[in-house]
């Protein structure tokens, strides 16, 4: 990421209380087995969690000290963004709960985007972002009540999955040497590598993804899941980009399909079965679905419509999702989660502000 600033370098004593952190992190002691949806903060977690957003921050401040947008940290390319409606079904009683547990139907907004490329010819972690409008009981941390938002990456497992982890990864950026969260022999994450390795890919429309939420969320008292968008059973093969060499391309394929008809995505969840198998504070660990499938609850219907205009990607650039606008059935669970709440609300502030500024509009 260019920065007009080089970063601060050099040890200081908020590194080593950090280095402590991290320590104190890795090196707890025994524990007996968690309970299915059993959630276990490591000491230490909030300072890891300042420190993180800290550094965060700091990157978006070298872009306004630039006179630059500032991008969002992670998915900063909009690749499309379209209205929809989220459809619930009746549903047997396991599944009925919280914002399923009416047959009902919600407005909603979902941006496609990439992880970390501008051009969508590249190879990339591919994401999608998805917010309903007036769910009963949803608490939002800004904005209205009745927002309910759901995140999701194009592969089941993030590279880095714990929030000590996420931290180094935090600090390589920020320090801008991205590299060396990889490779640092002194806290080297070969399994980490292979993850981003795999994870990336080069679809020919974000509607020919399945996307994955990787961290879980609750359902209900004592049961967790995690989340999937996959396309509707027996609906039409994403249409091709109609120019694969353009830098846009899959925001063209998504705008030619929406210009022609409708398109349908199936929201799925996959329950957790195995509380060590299937782990709550380890988002690198993905759920076996042979051992628990994932099952339809809903259906998002994205309309026939305009997506490429300027008006439609201003409207998800200014949005700021975060998991924690939520259902309280559904709470957001695992260390990634947890320290997504502060880092996510702190970086959108900055960001939308400072770009609503620069674009001379009145700050959201």
């Amino acid at each position: 990421m260019p920065s007009p600033t080089r970063p601060r370098r050099g040890v200081t004593a908020r590194r080593l209380a950090l280095v402590a952190v991290l320590g104190t992190l890795a090196g707890c002691g025994e524990e007996p087995p968690p309970a299915l949806g059993e959630e276990r903060v490591a000491p230490g977690e909030a300072a890891l969690g300042a420190a993180m957003t800290e550094r965060i921050l700091e990157i978006g401040e070298r872009h306004r000290a630039a006179g630059e947008p500032i991008p969002r940290f992670n998915q900063p390319k909009t690749v499309a963004c379209a209205t929809a409606t989220f459809e619930v079904p009746p549903l047997d009683d396991d599944l009925a709960v919280g914002l399923f547990a009416e047959p009902g139907r919600f407005e909603a907004l979902v941006r496609f985007a990439n992880a970390t490329r501008q051009d969508d010819r590249d190879k990339d972690l591919r994401g999608a972002s998805l917010r309903l409008f007036g769910v009963p009981g949803a608490e939002s941390l800004a904005g209205p009540p009745g927002q309910q938002d759901f995140l999701f990456n194009s592969h089941p497992a993030l590279f880095a999955g714990t929030p000590e982890a996420f931290y180094r990864f935090v600090e390589a950026v920020a320090d801008e040497r991205l590299w060396w969260y990889f490779v640092n022999p002194l806290a080297p994450q070969p399994r980490s590598l292979m993850i981003a390795l795999r994870a990336r890919g080069q679809p020919d429309s974000p509607l020919a993804v399945t996307y994955w939420s990787t961290t879980p969320y609750r359902f209900g008292e004592g049961r967790a899941v995690k989340y999937s968008l996959r396309s509707c059973a027996g609906d039409p093969a994403p249409m091709a980009a109609p120019d694969p060499d353009h830098p846009d391309h899959l925001r063209h394929a998504l705008a030619e399909q929406l210009e022609e008809g409708e398109a349908c995505l199936s929201f799925q969840v996959q329950f957790q079965t195995d509380p060590e198998a299937m782990p709550i504070e380890d988002a690198s660990v993905v759920w076996d679905e042979d051992a628990s499938p994932f099952r339809p609850v809903g259906r998002l219907i994205l309309h026939r419509q305009a997506i490429d205009t300027p008006q439609a990607l201003a409207r998800c650039e200014s949005t700021v999702f975060n998991p924690w606008n939520t259902h309280p059935a559904h709470r957001p669970l695992g260390g990634i989660n947890r320290l997504r709440r502060a880092i996510y609300q702190a970086a959108g502030a900055q960001r939308t502000t400072h770009n609503a500024t620069l674009a001379g509009e009145s700050p959201p």
